[in-house]
């Protein structure tokens, strides 16, 4: 019979895998709405879905800090929850900038041609992002610490594609006569392509949570460490000399 304590570490994992499909549940609704905005019963779903996601976050993170002050799990234990604790916040930020998107669709004319021309990049870089926010959190779930470092690399395939959009859509409009809703589309989109790569960055935490969480090592800020130790050396080098 589970004791109390894996019953609450079994509350967390279960009530983080109802988050996470929630989260997949609005990233797929918002693939549909980018190709139909017009439904309102799309945006209905993600506006909903939205306030499931908060509650689900505040209660994760309550089990979380109430586990590790009734419990003080080992460093096993507490290494996965407080990788729980992180990637529900992120989870959460994900959920928020989804709504965020489907309220600038709504106000979006998908015919318009400037819409239309950069229809695919928009596209490529969702696609691109919910790939990776499903594989940060199968690496998670399955110790694949491969995948998890996949996904930070295509981080940079999105922040490419974003530096594309934002740097192509003034140089296309310049000095050219717009209507309103041209106007207003351009910022759409402009507003779109920076969401869709936040999320980018926070399905990029995820998978360095993961990291975390299967070999204990914390690689955000690897790159700085990397110097640093470089940098290290070299002065040792010096010292000596």
């Amino acid at each position: 019979m589970p004791t109390l304590k894996e019953k609450v570490f079994s509350r967390i994992t279960n009530d983080f895998q109802v988050m996470t499909i929630e989260a997949f549940t609005q990233l797929d609704l918002l693939s549909k709405m980018m190709d139909n905005n017009q439904d309102e019963t799309l945006y209905n779903s993600i506006s909903n879905n939205e306030l499931i996601i908060d509650s689900l976050e505040v209660k994760i993170r309550t089990e979380v800090i109430n586990t590790i002050v009734l419990y003080t799990p080992r460093a096993t234990n507490l290494r996965m929850i407080i990788s729980y604790y992180d990637m529900t916040a992120y989870l959460e930020r994900i959920g928020d900038l989804v709504l965020n998107i489907a309220n600038f669709l709504k106000r979006a004319n998908l015919k318009d041609p400037i819409f239309i021309h950069f229809r695919e990049d928009l596209k490529l870089m969702l696609d691109t992002v919910v790939l990776m926010a499903k594989n940060a959190l199968k690496a998670f779930t399955e110790s694949e610490p491969e995948m998890a470092k996949d996904v930070i690399e295509l981080d940079d395939k999105v922040d490419s594609l974003f530096y594309r959009i934002s740097q192509e859509l003034p140089k296309l409009y310049n000095n050219k006569q717009l209507s309103e809703q041209e106007i207003t589309d351009i910022l759409i989109i402009n507003s779109i392509a920076y969401n869709i790569e936040r999320i980018g960055d926070h399905s990029t935490n995820i998978a360095e949570a993961a990291v975390y969480l299967i070999q204990g090592r914390n690689i955000s800020h690897l790159d700085h460490q990397n110097e640093a130790d470089e940098l290290l050396k070299k002065l040792e080098e010096n010292e000596s000399r």
